[in-house]
């Protein structure tokens, strides 16, 4: 088992900064995406300097000037993107006021949705972070909140590790009452909800500094997938049984209802075959990596029959074998486990692509995954589980 840190190709970046054109003709185009307005400009017949584009009402301004460069720069803040292509340094000014544009659907998140740009390449080889030596041969679940606090599970030993930003030190283990878990997820307020359902059938929550968990939620079996959404609604899959189970963390109840699947294995839009990590997107739609039917199920909110998104027999998509982990970046793009295939795929507006493990084969050089079934994004990198691994890195 390891823990590997893919680093993320960065682009320059500056906060809180607007910019100014001076002397160009522009033209205004709304509801376009920003790979739209890109492709846009490519194609244009007129030389094209620059485009600003806005995520918030979709509106792409494209800039046209004689004088054209090899200069090639992407400058960002908070709140919008605006792409410069083939500038004359003379025309760019900074200041210091900021583009009134905002993504307020992402505010308040507490785990990372980054925006990556459209060409966003990641390096072949990892590095470890953590080994066996911590996690034993097996380990499952991960979180990365917005200050880069790292948690990671080791089913062998029955405990979460904690390590803070920057540190290569564990800060935290939280283990008594814990056998095998599963998986877990860490909420807004810090507390954190652990699957104890191999032996002792349960959901357990930990509270801020607390020395043991106390029994939140009965299951009958582990939930292999847990998450909180922004309603503090929590999510269990339960993969043994072939459905997806949800309860209000604010209702005062423990008692779950399920959400999709009905309990037995199929393959047709409302069933499920395994389900392991789930991903809830900001409007609530339910992402279900449907691992034995080697497909992502895609549940709007209160629909009972899913849509595939992505599965292994999909011409020109995506081949998956055996999906265990799914996250979304800040664009709504997929980010999958495809564990069979020991990789990570992305889905783009081009279709989907390999990004990591790439080779076609398992290993534990740093090029190669195996078994890899968890990530998450912190804020520059994506950092992946890996499970089963006897070689470290």
């Amino acid at each position: 088992m390891q823990i590997v840190s893919g680093s993320l190709t960065q682009v320059p970046v500056i906060h809180n900064v607007s910019m100014h054109v001076s002397h160009f003709n522009s033209t205004t185009i709304i509801n376009s995406t920003c790979d739209q307005c890109i492709c846009l400009m490519l194609m244009n017949v007129t030389p094209i300097s620059s485009f600003n584009y806005f995520r918030n009402n979709k509106t792409c301004e494209i800039f046209s000037e004689s004088v054209v460069t090899s200069q090639l720069s992407l400058v960002s803040n908070s709140n919008s993107s605006v792409y410069f292509i083939s500038l004359p340094i003379d025309d760019i000014q900074l200041t210091t006021s900021v583009i009134q544009e905002t993504t307020s659907s992402f505010t308040g998140l507490w785990y990372n949705r980054p925006m990556f740009r459209p060409c966003a390449s990641w390096n072949l080889n990892a590095t470890t972070f953590a080994n066996k030596s911590i996690f034993g041969s097996n380990s499952h679940g991960l979180f990365i909140d917005t200050y880069n606090t790292i948690y990671a599970g080791s089913w062998s030993y029955g405990l979460v590790k904690v390590w803070t930003n920057g540190s290569s030190t564990v800060t935290k283990t939280i283990q008594n009452g814990l056998s095998c878990p599963m998986n877990f997820f860490v909420a807004m307020n810090g507390d954190i909800y652990i699957d104890n359902g191999w032996k002792n059938h349960q959901v357990d929550k930990w509270t801020s500094n607390a020395t043991i968990g106390t029994r939140f939620m009965n299951v009958s079996h582990p939930c292999y997938g847990l998450f909180i959404d922004t309603n503090n609604t929590l999510y269990c899959s339960l993969a043994d049984l072939n459905k997806v189970l949800k309860v209000d963390l604010t209702s005062g109840s423990s008692t779950p209802v399920t959400i999709a699947g009905n309990g037995s294995s199929g393959s047709t839009s409302s069933l499920l075959n395994y389900p392991w990590g789930i991903y809830v997107d900001t409007d609530f739609t339910l992402y279900v990596p449907d691992s034995r039917n080697n497909r992502i199920q895609r549940f709007g909110f209160g629909e009972l029959n899913g849509r595939t998104v992505a599965e292994a027999m999909a011409s020109g998509i995506i081949t998956l074998n055996n999906p265990t982990g799914i996250v979304l970046d800040g664009n709504g793009y997929l980010f999958i486990m495809d564990t069979g295939h020991n990789r990570i795929v992305a889905s783009s507006s081009a279709g989907f692509r390999c990004i990591a493990g790439c080779s076609g084969h398992n290993g534990s050089t740093a090029d190669t995954l195996h078994s890899a079934r968890y990530m998450a994004f912190d804020t520059y990198v994506i950092t992946t589980v890996q499970s089963h691994m006897t070689d470290i890195l």
